[in-house]
């Protein structure tokens, strides 16, 4: 390899360590470190003392690079995620943050695994993403695409649709359609089932439904689910990976597909993702 990537966790103290490290290593053998604008806004001195580093600015900076190294937990793998799309590099973590789900090593093997990806030991999974249509605008996501209330204190009134065969209709806080990648996310706190990561599916779960007998529907990558609002006056919010991007006036419908990989996860070989199941969620 002759160029990493490089992102790490928001708290500038968390990973100031693991940069330093992870920078030395970049250096001994003799490879480029490159940061986006906001890590050189983080770690500016540590970075300008390295002597390795390279900013990029624009989408094409990034071309010809081999490896997206991230130092965090899996907000920022999914920062990781968005900021590949499309790119075709790999994305692989130290785990920085509270789970870490998504990423590959621990932070005590941080030097020994670091040098294993930069050797290529490591497996890549291309993720299947969603495309989510509202109107006019359309959205896509690494993780998942949920319908909710929003802070409000009343429920959300939805229509939920598969290929045009109405299967709910609803009171409920909301409704989370997940990737295989995001399916250890929200949709695993709602109720949902942990997909195997390359599954060609995605699973929709909703959120405290008042309604006895709902269960998550794990759906085929060519169904299209439709989530309507049927509330009379009461917008819902559309959030696409964790950001509040759109609203569901009453009477509109939010159209969710799956896309095709958009992104990739690097695990280390021998890795996967049901060892962190096992390890990090029960």
């Amino acid at each position: 390899m002759k160029h990493v990537v490089l992102l790490t966790h928001g708290d500038v103290s968390v990973a100031a360590g693991a940069l330093e490290e992870s920078l030395a290593i970049l250096k001994r053998r003799g490879i480029e470190a490159i940061v986006p604008q906001n890590e050189w806004d983080k770690h500016g001195g540590l970075l300008a003392q390295a002597g390795n580093v390279r900013l990029a600015v624009h989408s094409e900076d990034l071309t010809g690079t081999e490896l997206c190294l991230v130092l965090g937990g899996d907000g920022t793998m999914l920062r990781a995620f968005h900021l590949t799309r499309d790119l075709g590099i790999p994305v692989a973590g130290v785990n920085l943050g509270r789970v870490g789900f998504l990423t590959t090593i621990l932070p005590e093997d941080l030097t020994s695994g670091v040098n294993r990806l930069l050797d290529g030991e490591f497996v890549e999974y291309p993720l299947l993403g969603l495309e989510a249509a509202v109107g006019a605008e359309t959205f896509r996501a690494t993780n998942d695409v949920v319908v909710s209330k929003g802070d409000r204190s009343h429920t959300c009134s939805l229509a939920l649709t598969i290929n045009g065969v109405t299967l709910f209709e609803v009171l409920c806080d909301g409704v989370v359609a997940g990737t295989p990648a995001g399916s250890s996310a929200y949709s695993l706190a709602a109720g949902g089932p942990l997909l195997g990561i390359t599954l060609q599916a995605y699973v929709i779960s909703l959120v405290a439904p008042h309604l006895v007998g709902v269960r998550p529907v794990v759906a085929a990558p060519q169904d299209v689910l439709e989530i309507i609002n049927t509330d009379e006056e009461l917008d819902s919010y559309v959030d696409i990976d964790g950001q509040r991007l759109a609203t569901l006036a009453p009477g509109s419908i939010l159209r969710v597909r799956t896309t095709p990989a958009m992104t990739s996860l690097a695990l280390l070989e021998g890795d996967s993702l049901y060892h962190h199941f096992r390890d990090r969620l029960l």
